[in-house]
């Protein structure tokens, strides 16, 4: 493990990081190469963009009060790690281990139980319709994987967002892979709109206007959040 991954215990140990310390060159490497090697040399399937948006996440939002919802389990090997299960991530699938999926019995932070794709946008609206009624406010964010996209569910769950206009944040993590490689006609739609010219040119602008934010800045929409 790096000294970096040995520090972080929860998310709260995280967003005690500077951006600084998160971004060190050669860090990023290092930490994909942990998560890839916590089962003493066998490789758990996680997305290696999947580490650093778990990371992000949880430095932006103030979980556990904020929810992330993950759709499917393996998204969120990185989030296990960080949200006090490091010690005990080689026995996830096991007996006796930890589950593959998101379990509310194993932390605070699984904060709904997915054991299939497409629920997370759904159950993450429930949550925000929830709390609009009872309060306190939170931020509620549903993380989807390119293949559970298509899911069914998952445009009932969009649709009935749109229709009631709550503040849901649904963030897609396009791996180009679900079970084994995506097909279908969301594959080719995604595929062809993040590979045109200005789908390039929007996320090299997006990556330099992050790059460019000073620390102070991301501090303070942490905060806001």
């Amino acid at each position: 493990m790096t000294r970096l991954l040995d520090v972080i215990d929860t998310p709260k140990d995280l967003r005690r990081l500077s951006v600084a310390e998160l971004s060190t060159p050669g860090n990023g490497g290092e930490r994909r190469s942990d998560f890839h090697r916590v089962r003493g040399g066998g490789a758990l399937r996680i997305d290696s963009g999947a580490v650093e948006l778990t990371l992000a996440l949880h430095y932006v939002f103030d979980t556990p009060e904020d929810r992330i919802v993950w759709d499917t389990g393996h998204q969120a090997y990185a989030h296990k790690l960080i949200c006090g299960r490091r010690t005990r991530l080689a026995t996830i699938r096991q007996l006796d281990g930890l589950s593959g999926f998101l379990s509310r019995e194993e932390s605070e932070y699984d904060v709904f139980g997915a054991g299939h794709a497409g629920t997370s946008i759904s159950a993450a609206l429930g949550m925000v319709e929830a709390n609009s009624l009872e309060g306190p406010p939170r931020k509620v964010v549903a993380v989807i994987s390119d293949g559970g996209l298509s899911a069914g569910l998952t445009f009932e769950g969009l649709n009935q967002a749109g229709h009631l206009d709550k503040d849901l944040i649904v963030v897609l993590n396009d791996n180009a892979i679900f079970i084994d490689p995506r097909v279908g006609a969301v594959s080719s739609f995604l595929s062809k709109q993040f590979t045109t010219d200005f789908g390039v040119r929007i996320q090299k602008q997006l990556s330099s206007w992050l790059l460019s934010l000073p620390e102070d800045r991301i501090s303070n929409t942490r905060r806001a959040n």
